[in-house]
């Protein structure tokens, strides 16, 4: 549990006034209400014994009117907090997910690689809210339960040594048990998700390999293998609740332990004291003992926040100085300017002159490695069979997998080791099979260039060979609605553009019809006249160039350099 980096992380996006605010409307909530219950038990057990007595002497008019007065004050104290907190968890959500999407900027292309399958949107979404809600959900109840417990126990102290002294001691006995209580559910909880994540494993192995396991008669192995591991996954998970339910049993059988010990402590100190006192005081401490019985779920709550907060903090870097451009500024291009100024794409200003090189690249199946430099206009062309590794080699030139140290350098510095905002600005890859939003045409293209026009959209589709293709088509989750080779041109023209300084195209005329594919190639240099094409083609793809590349990478064989 690491608490400390979630109040850290929180102090930084919620406003103190407002944090102190709430803690101090709960802290005067909870006051009210102990107030309330203890007042309540003696006014009611005084006028019993009033009545009992026909002693008509005796004014009810003030402790009635304490009693509605602390009512209303704790209705109101408890609704002003909901109001101070809740906007809080609002600001403060506001505040860490911008903080965290400018971090996420900064984060090289191999880390944000990563996070492709959901995790950095749940790191923006479910633990944002869970270290947001800390002052409305732990801070402002815990706050409260201390500070009445405290009083409460300062009361009895001035009023009664002995008895204060002993709910002392049976108080710090249940903090005691309910700390050690949440250290067992923490185990047991971790053994919950490791059995959890063998038994996904177990999942995905036997799904993966179903075929092999039905040809060698395994499947009753792999089903007892699956039928384990589920089951000790709901064990641990019970042994958690356990954990748990015990937990809160020790402490509710403490606090019957310490209103009977009030009790029996009150009456044999002073049997002649009025019944209404003894009865008083026992209640107030059930109002002390009742939102301590609340410190597991704190406890638990606090956990989840300090586990959320370890994994916000890769984000949660050092901000941008002054003198730096601040992240969440427009997208640009590779040469500082605005994308998509609805200039023709052939007619755009040059981009800037940054520098791709590669220092003895290691190549798959090559002894030969790679030392190039990939600047300005010209054509590499990346061919080999199936498998060769053209996809691989296209990766690491983009930062997105592993090169070895010093091989792969953006204007001398490693291209693994900067943001992926900045490589992203020089050197852009368009995959195989690239992703598509559920949108329409033209929101995909203008996730390139925000600010483009009509027309520059449409030069980017003719540059690709889709100039009929409508800007309002929708395509469907993953481009479904377009066929193989639409996509795959619809992702080149979004790169287009970008009029990037460096484009790494991954088999760009795969699904399309020879006409079509040479068309596109041609179009490509005379669309980005600036721009360092690197294009990864099969084998039997290669005529398809009507130019000959400056360098050939034929993996598996000699690198060939034709000038």
């Amino acid at each position: 549990m690491r608490p400390h980096g979630a109040w850290r992380l929180l102090r930084t996006a919620a406003p103190r006034r407002a944090l102190a605010a709430g803690v101090l409307l709960a802290a005067l909530g909870e006051l009210a209400g102990a107030a309330l219950l203890g007042v309540s038990g003696w006014f009611l057990t005084t006028c019993a014994v009033v009545t009992l007595q026909a002693d008509t002497a005796w004014s009810w008019l003030y402790p009635s009117g304490a009693v509605r007065a602390l009512a209303l004050g704790r209705t109101g104290l408890r609704y002003g907090e909901r109001l101070v907190s809740h906007r809080t968890l609002l600001t403060a959500q506001v505040a860490l997910r911008a903080r965290l999407a400018r971090g996420a900027a900064r984060l090289t292309a191999r880390e944000l690689r990563s996070q492709r399958d959901g995790a950095l949107l749940t790191r923006l979404t479910t633990d944002v809210e869970t270290v947001a809600g800390l002052p409305a959900e732990v801070c402002a109840p815990l706050v409260a339960a201390v500070t009445t417990a405290c009083l409460v126990e300062a009361l009895l102290l001035w009023a009664r040594p002995a008895l204060g002294a002993a709910e002392l001691v049976v108080w710090a006995a249940g903090l005691c048990w309910a700390l050690g209580a949440h250290r067992r559910a923490r185990a047991r909880l971790a053994d919950a998700a490791e059995a959890r994540t063998a038994l996904r494993t177990a999942l995905l192995g036997s799904r993966a390999a179903f075929n092999e396991l039905r040809c060698l008669d395994a499947l009753p192995g792999a089903r007892r293998t699956v039928a384990d591991a589920a089951t000790a996954v709901e064990s641990a998970e019970w042994a958690a609740a356990r954990a748990d339910r015990t937990g809160r049993l020790g402490l509710r059988l403490l606090a019957g332990l310490g209103q009977a010990s009030a009790l029996v402590i009150a009456v044999a100190a002073d049997p002649a004291q009025p019944v209404a006192v003894v009865v008083g005081e026992v209640l107030l401490l059930a109002a002390g003992w009742e939102l301590l019985e609340r410190l597991p779920l704190l406890l638990q709550q606090l956990a989840r926040a300090g586990d959320a907060a370890g994994r916000l903090a890769p984000l949660a870097g050092e901000e941008p100085t002054s003198g730096e451009e601040p992240t969440g500024s427009a997208e640009r291009t590779g040469s500082g300017e605005p994308i998509g100024s609805g200039e023709r794409i052939a007619g755009g200003e040059p981009a800037a002159a940054r520098c791709l090189t590669t220092a003895g690249l290691p190549l798959p199946g090559s002894s030969a490695p790679l030392t190039t430099t990939l600047s300005g206009p010209g054509l590499t062309l990346v061919t080999g069979p199936n498998g060769s590794g053209k996809s691989t080699l296209l990766n690491r030139l983009a930062g997105r997998l592993p090169a070895p140290a010093g091989t792969v350098l953006l204007d001398g510095t490693p291209v693994h080791e900067l943001p992926a905002r900045t490589v992203a600005g020089t050197v852009t890859l368009v995959e195989a099979d690239d992703w598509l939003a559920d949108d329409t045409v033209a929101a995909n293209l203008r996730q390139a260039a925000p600010s483009a026009d009509a027309a520059a959209l449409v030069a980017a589709l003719d540059v690709v060979g889709l100039p009929d293709l409508p800007l309002d088509t929708p395509v469907g989750p993953g481009g479904c609605r377009l066929s193989q080779g639409q996509r795959r041109r619809l992702a080149i023209a979004r790169a287009v553009l970008r009029r990037p300084p460096v484009l790494l195209l991954d088999e760009p005329t795969a699904g399309l019809d020879r006409p079509t594919a040479e068309a596109m190639l041609a179009a490509l240099p005379r669309a980005l006249p600036r721009t360092a094409l690197v294009v990864a083609l099969q084998e039997q793809d290669v005529e398809l160039l009507d130019r000959t590349p400056g360098t050939v990478v034929r993996l598996g064989e000699p690198l060939v350099s034709h000038g």
